[in-house]
């Protein structure tokens, strides 16, 4: 029983929304039906073999215990994109890593690497752990405390996975040993929850003035707000002391409607690109779309979904997985921080914008302009940062087969490198006619210093 109720839950933390409610009706009948041990398959991609309580076993253990618990993340935030904000995959991240440290043989904590993280709760001496059991108690605690709105469907999932990895983990251990692991793992989640109330960042643009326009300013494109968002994120303490005055290299060129001038140039391949696109670099600019209750994973859960797909396709380990998914919650932070700082200082319009006064009024981008000023291209930036953080840790030089929105209907995306994810979102947005190239060279370029500084954070 205990096998098929693992199964279940892997099943349920994979399936699209559009399955759900099918799927758990299933999940109901198979439960209430089985009332003794079956032959049935398991379907996991790795089953953890054993529990360490030695640190020097950690590193020997599956990952599974963490990419379940972002899948089932990613699932909350496909259904409803307000509930979950992507600077908390910093907390949840090191979290994760705090969580199974201490049985990670020669690493430290970031606590001390992290402007204003505090100290982390330390284990017992000379006591038995379970670290994959700490990590399931820690990621259950922090899901529940960071995302809001949670439905009661929500809260069976995360119940269900937290007492199904218990239900496989625990055999192997002391109930002393299970007790300690879970508290452990608890007490790391209270305090990231606690480090997080004192964070400084504000997500709103409630009391934002409009600086006056000058030539190439931004303006509402159509269907924009007045206002635009994230004006203030750029005022949040980063976690590296680099980052808070980190800041893109300026918009190079002069505004012009002049034919042949450099910022002429810039907008018409914009509109060119738009008239000439394939239906490939249609799709590809259709699979970045990550907005949408129930069509998108916002786009930072469509990059932690990358990355995740990344560690079960090349099967790390828990430690490593631990460790990349601490600096690339990092990386998401910062170079959110540092993105709009950059915009903001620009303050450069959208392509649409421009084409709709000089080349054809009628005109719209492929998918909607979002809210906030051009220069440079978040998604290249953001991407990127996070891209080349989880790279240091990885590699770059592996291929991942990305499945984000094979339900979509979309095809399956496959990038040569951990960076190419990146170069495939920035080169989406100019396809999908919302960002100049400028703009987007320019992100990856600042991704990678960004990436780099997140990955030059030595914990081992």
């Amino acid at each position: 029983m205990l096998t098929q109720k693992f199964i279940i839950m892997r099943l349920l933390i994979k399936c699209s929304s559009k399955n759900w409610v099918l799927l758990t009706i299933c999940t109901i009948f198979i439960i209430s039906a089985c009332q003794k041990e079956t032959t049935i398959q398991e379907v996991a991609t790795e089953t953890p073999t054993g529990v360490a309580t030695s640190p020097k076993k950690v590193d020997k253990q599956s990952s599974s215990v963490a990419t379940d618990w972002y899948r089932l993340q990613f699932r909350i935030m496909l259904e409803r994109n307000s509930a979950f904000n992507g600077i908390y995959f910093s907390y949840i991240g090191i979290g994760l890593y705090e969580a199974v440290r201490p049985g990670i043989k020669g690493v430290v904590s970031f606590s001390g690497k992290l402007n204003s993280m505090p100290d982390m709760p330390q284990p017992e001496n000379n006591m038995g752990y379970s670290w994959s059991l700490s990590a399931n108690a820690a990621l259950a605690s922090m899901v529940r405390s960071f995302f809001t709105g949670l439905t009661p469907a929500n809260n069976f999932s995360i119940d269900s996975l937290e007492a199904a990895y218990n239900e496989k983990l625990q055999p192997a251990e002391s109930s002393e040993v299970f007790a300690r692991s879970q508290a452990y793992g608890r007490s790391i989640a209270k305090a990231m929850h606690d480090w997080f109330l004192t964070d400084n960042m504000n997500p709103t643009n409630i009391g934002y003035v409009l600086p006056s326009p000058f030539p190439g300013s931004w303006v509402p494109a159509p269907g924009n707000p007045a206002i635009p968002i994230n004006p203030f994120v750029q005022n949040a303490t980063p976690y590296i002391l680099a980052d808070a005055t980190a800041i893109s290299n300026p918009f190079p060129l002069a505004y012009s409607e002049t034919p042949g001038t450099p910022f002429y140039n810039m907008e018409k391949q914009v509109y060119d690109q738009s008239i000439a696109n394939t239906p490939e670099q249609k799709a590809i600019a259709m699979h970045w779309l990550d907005q949408g209750n129930g069509t998108g994973y916002t786009p930072p859960g469509h990059d932690f979904f990358v990355i995740t797909q990344a560690f079960e396709q090349l099967g790390l380990d828990l430690g490593i997985v631990a460790e990349a998914y601490a600096k690339a919650g990092i990386a998401e932070r910062e170079t959110t921080i540092v993105t709009f700082r950059s915009k903001y200082a620009n303050f450069l319009l959208r392509p649409a914008t421009y084409i709709r006064k000089v080349f054809d009024p009628t005109w719209l981008p492929l998918i909607p302009t979002p809210p906030h000023p051009e220069y440079p291209a978040a998604h290249a930036m953001v991407t990127g940062t996070i891209m080349q953080a989880v790279a240091r840790v990885i590699g770059n030089d592996h291929t991942v087969v990305d499945h984000s929105y094979d339900f979509r209907g979309f095809p399956t995306q496959t990038y040569t490198s951990i960076f190419g994810a990146a170069e495939q979102a920035g080169i989406s947005r100019n396809y999908a006619g919302i960002h100049y190239l400028i703009s987007i060279t320019e992100g990856l370029r600042m991704a990678k210093i960004l990436g780099d500084r997140v990955g030059d954070i030595q914990v081992r």
